[in-house]
């Protein structure tokens, strides 16, 4: 990296509180456990993670009928319907829950709203783990992921709005100013975590100093998704990569680098890539 003269981190990167629960959770199992431990999708949206839980014997199940009875069974950070649960527990499973405690409080008012009869909307990726167990929570729930969705929803009566919490402040705001104008009463409730709203701040904060940005986490990771389309936007060239393994060549060309990372990323990765681009 011959150019390079100083490395920057944001101040606030890395795991969040949530990620770090689900995290504990699973090696915690994993200690306890003489056989496997199950998940019912990824821990956490970070493939080095992933590659060393399942190294040490852990098993990603994308059903609960793929879970033998009685086995133990760690949920994710992103959380599970209702319904997933119940069928865990119809199997014997001992269930050790490591969802993040936000998304435990939006599972709690999504269906204490629902069951007030009010009208569901979930705003956030609707293709998303979080998105989905949020979902279960209510009887036939409206998922909104852009404004076009937003357009496309007129509601009578009573309507609740909800965030996923790893969503970006503006788009969140955008969305219910439209849903405004189509709903009948309009409960809002951001549920919007305080890290991302920090991550996003720190990162604006940490492209102002620097020549050039890395973002680092996983391609399926939502949050990380969304640091490297803010660092783009501020116009600081930035790449997304998962490991060391990607940094670019290019990277060399600048003096002053950047390193922001999503909240699923261990702070081993981080530490990797900073090490590698001080040669």
């Amino acid at each position: 990296m011959k150019n390079i003269r100083r490395v920057l981190k944001a101040r606030e990167m890395g795991f969040c509180l949530g990620v770090r629960r689900a995290v504990g959770s699973l090696e915690e199992a994993v200690a306890c456990q003489e056989d496997s431990v199950y998940t019912l999708g990824p821990i956490i949206h970070n493939p080095q993670v992933i590659r060393d839980f399942s190294d040490r014997g852990v098993i990603i199940a994308e059903d609960p009928q793929d879970i033998p009875r009685g086995a133990t069974v760690v949920i994710r950070a992103h959380g599970v319907p209702a319904k997933i649960m119940d069928e865990l527990k119809a199997r014997d499973a001992v269930v050790k829950n490591g969802t993040c405690p936000k998304v435990i409080s939006s599972h709690k008012t999504i269906r204490k709203y629902n069951q007030l009869g009010y009208h569901i909307i979930i705003v956030g990726d609707a293709n998303h783990g979080e998105i989905k167990g949020l979902a279960g929570y209510a009887s036939s729930p409206y998922l909104v992921s852009t404004p076009e969705d937003a357009r496309k929803i007129s509601l009578k009566g009573k309507t609740l709005v909800i965030s996923q919490t790893t969503i970006k402040q503006e788009e969140f705001d955008r969305i219910c100013d439209i849903l405004k104008e189509n709903t009948d009463f309009l409960k809002i409730i951001n549920n919007i975590c305080s890290a991302t709203k920090d991550r996003q701040e720190s990162l604006l904060e940490l492209c102002s100093k620097v020549d050039a940005c890395l973002i680092i986490g996983g391609r399926n990771s939502a949050n990380t998704k969304r640091l490297y389309m803010t660092a783009r936007e501020t116009g600081v060239p930035t790449w997304h990569i998962e490991s060391v393994d990607e940094i670019p060549s290019e990277i060399g060309e600048y003096e002053t680098i950047g390193i922001s990372a999503g909240a699923s990323t261990p702070d081993s990765v981080i530490a990797m890539v900073e090490q590698t681009l001080l040669g």
